[in-house]
């Protein structure tokens, strides 16, 4: 039977004991960690073909990673935490990840 974590809040791991750096502190064009909550979805075409954007956050910023050829991925879901590991572009004021490594966070 699987059963929901009910460590308290502080004690889980945080996205900086993995070795993540802060969103404010993330450089365009750098290779970089960053990790956070998902607080937004959506299913954006591309040139006709699908992407997933996702928006994640932590307490300094915002990120958006873009997965092409995708409309979902499994275990991603508003809410979650998740690390980042790629090479961020700066669109318009926001930095973009296009297709990075993620790892989900419990």
């Amino acid at each position: 039977m699987l059963r929901r974590n009910r460590s308290k809040p502080d004690q889980l791991p945080t996205s900086a004991d993995r070795g993540a750096t802060a969103i404010v502190a993330a450089q365009p064009r750098v290779a970089v960690r960053v990790g956070g909550e998902v607080t937004r979805m959506r299913a954006r075409p591309t040139t006709g073909v699908p992407a997933l954007a996702v928006t994640i956050s932590d307490a300094t910023g915002s990120v958006v990673a873009v997965w092409t050829g995708r409309r979902s991925i499994g275990g991603l879901t508003l809410g979650r935490h998740v690390l980042l590991d790629g090479v961020a572009v700066r669109r318009g004021q926001v930095l973009e990840f296009t297709n990075p490594a993620y790892t989900l966070l419990p």
